[in-house]
């Protein structure tokens, strides 16, 4: 057997683990964690078989909650499950695996809550497809919003390389164009999903149910891709994140003691915050609190105290808008 599998199975972290040790007895933990320091695809595939199989109790009782909050049919168990597959897939590749060098990202390093932040994906997935008329008559694209975003930044890429070299690029001139300028600009272009490949300059469509046999696979229209307000909302929101993990960072460095209960993170608080921010909700304290389950009065103040932290980031991101109104 794989002996990483049976790392996995066994529910011990990875001999090259780099979690926070206040973080290795969290749940779905160890056996993500053995995932991303797997090697090669068929190592990854055994591992997240391992994970889904030791886990499918936890995994059950998430998919209920995203079932109802969602308003799905609740005996419908087979939508809900490809969602939370299509979020753990995205999450490792993109946030948790997506970096440069061995082992995981401090993304996945010092998250606690790995049940909470899966489930908030899943309903994001699901939630991106409804808005998009996937859920009602069609058979859909996962990910459609990624696409559009990432569209939206080729598009750009290629205007740039026809001011440049006053000419049309073709496939393989667009793809290391735009990826050396995404490496050029970005902390982490691999981690935040905008890297390209040929096959990304096309995208399927979405198809009614009744015409599912239709070819659907066609050049992708960049001219049409999403608001371009949309996307720089999101791309504000990254790095709100990526500053608030490096203050976490900091903050526990310098902690001379370590608390024996568990800190409260900003970079959760806002991730909690901004969860759903694409359909212009934004959570008050006291769902904040719940969401994380900082019940404690200790725990409540430093969540407020978190909570300030971010949206002085956030005010500092956005205040060109402010400005401007």
């Amino acid at each position: 057997m794989n002996p990483d599998l049976e790392t996995a199975t066994a529910a011990h972290h990875h001999v090259f683990c780099t979690c926070d040790p206040d973080t290795l007895d969290a749940p779905w933990k160890a056996g993500l964690c053995a995932v991303l320091h797997a090697e090669g695809p068929a190592a990854i595939g055994q591992l997240l078989d391992a994970f889904l199989s030791a886990e499918g109790a936890s995994i059950s009782r998430v998919l209920t909650r995203v079932r109802r909050v969602a308003r799905l049919d609740a005996h419908d168990d087979a939508t809900p499950l490809s969602y939370f597959g299509q979020a753990l897939t995205q999450m490792v590749n993109y946030r948790w695996r997506a970096k440069d060098g061995p082992g995981a990202s401090a993304v996945f390093n010092y998250s606690r809550n790995l049940l909470y932040i899966l489930e908030a994906e899943t309903r994001s997935c699901i939630r991106e497809d409804r808005r998009r008329g996937l859920l009602d008559g069609h058979a859909g694209v996962p990910g459609g919003a990624s696409q559009d975003r990432k569209a939206s930044h080729v598009n750009k890429s290629r205007q740039l390389y026809e001011i440049e070299s006053e000419c049309q690029p073709s496939d393989e001139e667009l793809v290391a164009f735009h990826n050396e300028r995404m490496r050029a600009t970005r902390k982490d272009a691999a981690r935040q999903g905008v890297l390209i490949a040929r096959n990304d300059l096309q995208a399927p469509k979405a198809v009614p149910l009744d015409q599912a046999f239709t070819e659907a696979d066609s050049r992708l229209s960049l001219n049409s891709a999403g608001g371009a307000a949309a996307v720089e909302w999101s791309d504000r929101i990254e790095t709100i994140l990526a500053r608030c993990e490096q203050f976490d960072l900091t903050r526990e460095r310098s902690r001379k003691r370590r608390l024996k209960r568990e800190t409260v993170k900003a970079a959760d608080v806002a991730k909690v915050y901004f969860a759903h921010h694409t359909i212009g909700e934004f959570p008050t304290r006291s769902e904040i609190i719940e969401r994380l389950g900082a019940t404690e009065p200790a725990a409540r103040r430093e969540l407020g105290a978190r909570l300030r932290a971010v949206l002085e980031v956030a005010r500092e991101e956005f205040a060109d808008y402010w400005r401007a109104r």
